[in-house]
């Protein structure tokens, strides 16, 4: 059983398991600061996949892979460029469900402000909390539960629109 750590067999597969999902962590993170479209960053999620968005404002809970395929290409038209650290990762067994907890700096810079060139300085900076699930779907372990929150709050420290 993946989470078990009493024999070497379970022990490898529950790192091999872990490994899996921190790859698929890092991809998402890969896609949003691309040049691409930031949708497709929704394909390491599951179909039925819920997120819940509590960094700015209102708490916004999105249900389904397509819902928050939306919500990302939305973030295409704001964002200009993200660049995100993650840290402390901590993987837990629970019932036979992995999960993943981080602390994540973004630093965000706004399309508005695309005339300062990207050497400028981000125009926010904020650290959140992230709390996802994983599961295994045909091979592949995505992300099938996704909660973020303030750790710290976001600062300003750039020019706003």
């Amino acid at each position: 059983m993946l989470g078990d750590l009493s024999s070497f067999e379970e022990m490898s597969g529950t790192l091999k398991a872990e490994r899996a999902c921190w790859e698929t962590y890092l991809d998402y993170f890969d896609i949003i600061e691309g040049p691409g479209p930031n949708r497709a960053a929704a394909n390491c999620f599951t179909r039925d996949t819920q997120v819940t968005y509590g960094m700015r404002g209102e708490v916004v809970v999105l249900t389904g892979r397509d819902e928050y395929a939306e919500f990302l290409e939305g973030c295409d038209t704001f964002y200009e460029m993200l660049a995100d650290v993650a840290r402390h990762p901590r993987f837990t067994w629970s019932d036979g469900i992995l999960r993943l907890t981080t602390k994540v700096i973004s630093r965000q810079w706004l399309v508005a402000n695309a005339q300062h060139g990207k050497q400028g300085p981000a125009n926010f900076v904020a650290v959140g909390h992230t709390e996802d699930e994983f599961a295994c779907v045909d091979g592949n372990w995505l992300i099938s539960s996704r909660i973020v929150r303030p750790a710290a709050g976001a600062t300003a420290i750039g020019a706003l629109p």
